[in-house]
């Protein structure tokens, strides 16, 4: 199994886990801070919900979902970074 393989799947998962991540914060009201492990949470089970459609390994898909879910939160901090930036 090569790294490439694991970080193709994660980059297909992270519009998912932001998707679904903002979903959550609209509808329950979640504080910002809570949203990266909110995120790596997502990410964990998006990965297990698309395992059986993968040909990887269950393992494979929640370290897939682990970046994923890293991702979506480091993603959601540079966008939240850049929209305080242009406020200014």
């Amino acid at each position: 199994m090569d790294l490439t393989n694991i970080f193709m799947i994660a980059m297909v998962m992270v519009a998912i886990v932001l998707a679904v991540a903002e979903v959550l914060k609209k509808t329950f009201n979640l504080n910002t801070q809570y949203m990266p492990i909110t995120s790596v949470v997502i990410g964990i089970f998006i990965g297990l919900v698309l395992w059986p459609l993968s040909e990887y390994p269950v393992y494979i898909m929640l370290i897939a979902g682990f970046i994923a879910g890293l991702t979506a939160s480091g993603t959601f901090d540079l966008l939240k970074a850049a929209k305080k930036e242009g406020e200014q």
